[in-house]
């Protein structure tokens, strides 16, 4: 009977000291820390964008709009064609213009067709938050068919914006 309780007790304390030395039990995995989204890369006909503003140009059809923004810097370039969007562009369904947007911490990506134009004319802009005019702001909102009477300054007030845009009846 002694040597029972002797083995029941030295397996209880051998059961208690591999259950607290093992420290590595299954538990959640530490979040990742939130990494900064690294910007897509520039088509070439945007690569300007940020840069000290060129001497103003005679603009072509064919040719990017670069608009002069805050600290003669380019602030708003718009392309008259339909250029790919970095992966993660969000649609918006239901939109006049076919509309697109990606969204940067920096940079904002607005594709779509003018449908105040008088000829079909799809666009492709992007513009550079810290650089951008409040005029320049409005015309890509104007682009993306927001209707916020105020410019959007920074990202999270674009995926406001974006978050409750609804299709115009």
């Amino acid at each position: 009977m002694r040597a029972f309780l002797i083995a029941t007790l030295f397996l209880a304390g051998f059961s208690l000291s591999c259950a607290s030395a093992d420290d590595g039990s299954i538990g959640p995995e530490p979040r990742p820390e939130p990494t900064k989204q690294t910007p897509a890369p520039l088509p070439p006909e945007f690569v300007k964008l940020g840069e000290p503003c060129p001497p103003p140009e005679q603009p072509t059809y064919e040719s990017p709009a670069i608009g002069c923004g805050k600290d003669g810097r380019v602030g708003l370039i718009v392309a008259p064609r339909r250029l790919p969007l970095p992966e993660g562009a969000q649609k918006l369904e239901g939109s006049m213009g076919k509309v697109q947007v990606y969204i940067e911490e920096d940079r904002v990506w607005v594709q779509g067709t003018c449908v105040w134009c008088r000829s079909f004319t799809e666009q492709t802009g992007i513009a550079a938050l810290a650089y951008a005019t409040d005029a320049q702001l409005m015309q890509l909102q104007m682009q993306a068919e927001l209707t916020n009477k105020s410019p959007l300054r920074d990202a999270n007030a674009w995926r406001a914006a974006i978050a409750a845009w609804e299709p115009r009846n």
